[in-house]
Parts: structure tokens; C-alpha cells; sequence
């Protein structure tokens, strides 16, 4: 069997290497390029020379990466030799310098344009109504390239997690994170044609009241903004469904079965109402946050991607 220093078996030496990446998770890569050139070298001295590196300052670093690796890859007498363990580190050493230098690669390349493909996550309804829309509208240029659906109480959990760049949440962002606000989407009562209120354009809360009301469950930002408006007023609401689709609820009211409420483009021929609630001069609405990671390495990118996407909504909204 293959022994190093102190009859320290080879696999043994390999094992803890593994154990010291799993664990520590931390070596410096500068003293791996000085280990390989004491290699390739042959000794400290002519190692310090190519380095320009003083061979007292050098003998030093390689004692401290054998500190941190926890075992001895040279035999520190008259000659430095390599141990069997520095010898069976010799390519561990070449794959985690290649694979360092692959990555710094790697990076560089992703700050330019033309190679950044962002994902950005969204509610279903934002999704369809302005996210596709926009990427179909930037073209060629666009640096959105994936969309994850997500709903709106968890979309924020998509940035945190790695799994989108870019979020547009109908509620505040957590705090830590850049953002802007998109617009305000209005929250409709909608309702089909032949309704008595199909020729309306707009409808209190009050007179919502008296209505049966389809609408998504407090996992959406429209229910909890509706209930908290209703509640504001003194008013309860006569909740005949409660969907976990907004198209579900359009449905219904396509059926005549309730009044749909909703922040989705009308469906099914549906004729939407503006919703009034009482002391405020802006109809009920919901906001759009656009959301990123500052320290992401396309921050700025995002950020434009971010105002590009306010100014598409503003575009979108009606006159």
C-alpha cells in the first residue's frame, strides 16, 4: 500500500481532501497555483524564482495549505519532496484551478448583453396580460427568455430561492430587494352583457353588496384588497364562490351566476366596471411591483428590463 508521511495511507490522505471541500468548503486557489509550481518546478527555490516570489514567504504558503488540507504534501527536510497525498493532490489541485478559471470565464461572459437570458416570475394573470405581451413586443433584443407562473403570495419566494432574476408581485416586496412600481391594474367587477348593469361603467361597493360575487381566495392580492375595502366601508359581501382561478370566476359570471371580480382582462364577452369605494378619488386597484437581487451580476440589465416593462404597462393601460 501506498504511504505518505508518518505512513499516512494515499486513500486515507484522498478521503480527507474530499471531507475538508464538504466541510470547510474553503481553499485558497492562490496556494494551489503555488503547490503546482513547487510541482512543476522541482523545488521552493526555483519555484520562488519563476514566482518572484521570496522562497522564505513561499515555504510559508505551502505550510499553510497544508494546514488547511490537514495533511503533508511535502517532506519539509534538506529537499522538499512530494508526498504520496501531494501526489495524488497534484490533479484534485489542476481540476479546482481549471474549474476556478472556468467560472471566472464564465461570469465575464454573462455580463455582456448578448448572452444574459433572464427569468422573470409572475402571476398567471400578470403573465398574460404584460409579461408575454412584452416579450413578444421587444423582439430580438429582449433578455427575457422564461417565464415562471407563480402565485402571488409566494412570487417573492422565486427571487429568494435562485429561481427567477426578475419579479413582478402584486404586493410590497420583502425588504433587501430593489425595485420599482410597475402601475396600478384595475380591479373590475365584471359582468356579461344582457346583466342590468352591463351598460354601466363603473359601481360602488355599496352595490356590489347585494350581488353574489365570484372571486379568487385570499392566496391573491385582489380578494384580500376587495375584502379589506368592503370591510372599510361597513359592508359584507355575499361570496356565492370562492375560485383559485380568475377564469373560473369569469365563467361563472359569463353564466350568470355572480358578479366576477377580477383584475384580468375581460373574458367571454364580459363587460367590466370600475369599482368606487368611498372617499377616494382613484378607483379599487392593485399594484405592480417589479423586484430584483442588487448584488445580481445583471443588476443594471434587470433594472432597465424593470422600467422597460413600466413603460410597456403605462402603454397598454386605457386613455
Amino acid at each position: 500500500m501506498s504511504v505518505g508521511k508518518a505512513g499516512m495511507p494515499v486513500h486515507s490522505a484522498i478521503f480527507g481532501f474530499s471531507m475538508l471541500f464538504r466541510h470547510n468548503a474553503y481553499v485558497d486557489l492562490r496556494l494551489l497555483g503555488y503547490f503546482l509550481r513547487v510541482i512543476e518546478a522541482g523545488s521552493v527555490s526555483a519555484a520562488s524564482k519563476i514566482l518572484l516570489v521570496g522562497q522564505p514567504s513561499l515555504s510559508r504558503q505551502i505550510r499553510k495549505l497544508e494546514r488547511d488540507l490537514g495533511v503533508p504534501l511535502f517532506t519539509h527536510g534538506r529537499r522538499m519532496v512530494p508526498t504520496a497525498a501531494g501526489r495524488a493532490f497534484v490533479p484534485i489541485a489542476r481540476d479546482l484551478l481549471s474549474r476556478a478559471q472556468q467560472a471566472e470565464s464564465k461570469i465575464r461572459s454573462l455580463k455582456t448583453t448578448e448572452s444574459i437570458r433572464l427569468t422573470i416570475a409572475a402571476p398567471t394573470t400578470t403573465v398574460a396580460d404584460v409579461i408575454a405581451p412584452y416579450i413578444a413586443a421587444a423582439g430580438a433584443r429582449g433578455l427575457l427568455s422564461n417565464i415562471r407562473e407563480s402565485l402571488p403570495n409566494v412570487v417573492y419566494n422565486e427571487l429568494t430561492t435562485g429561481k427567477a432574476d426578475l419579479v413582478i408581485g402584486t404586493g410590497p416586496p420583502p425588504a433587501g430587494f430593489e425595485f420599482l412600481v410597475v402601475g396600478l391594474a384595475a380591479i373590475w367587477a365584471q359582468v356579461p352583457k344582457n346583466h342590468r348593469l352591463a351598460d354601466e361603467s363603473e359601481i360602488t361597493l355599496k352595490e356590489l353588496s347585494s350581488d353574489h360575487i365570484a372571486v379568487v381566495d385570499d392566496a391573491h392580492y385582489v380578494r384580500r384588497i376587495f375584502d379589506d375595502a368592503m370591510a372599510q366601508e361597513g359592508l359584507a359581501s355575499n361570496i356565492a364562490f370562492e375560485t383559485q382561478s380568475s377564469h373560473a370566476s369569469q365563467a361563472l359570471a359569463a353564466a350568470h351566476r355572480a358578479v366576477c371580480i377580477s383584475s384580468d382582462d375581460p373574458r367571454f364577452g364580459l363587460n367590466p366596471l370600475l369599482i368606487r369605494t368611498r372617499g377616494k378619488a382613484r378607483p379599487l386597484s392593485i399594484t405592480l411591483f417589479a423586484a430584483w437581487d442588487s448584488h445580481h451580476y445583471a443588476a443594471n440589465h434587470i433594472a432597465e428590463v424593470a422600467k422597460e416593462l413600466q413603460t410597456f404597462y403605462s402603454q397598454l393601460l386605457p386613455e
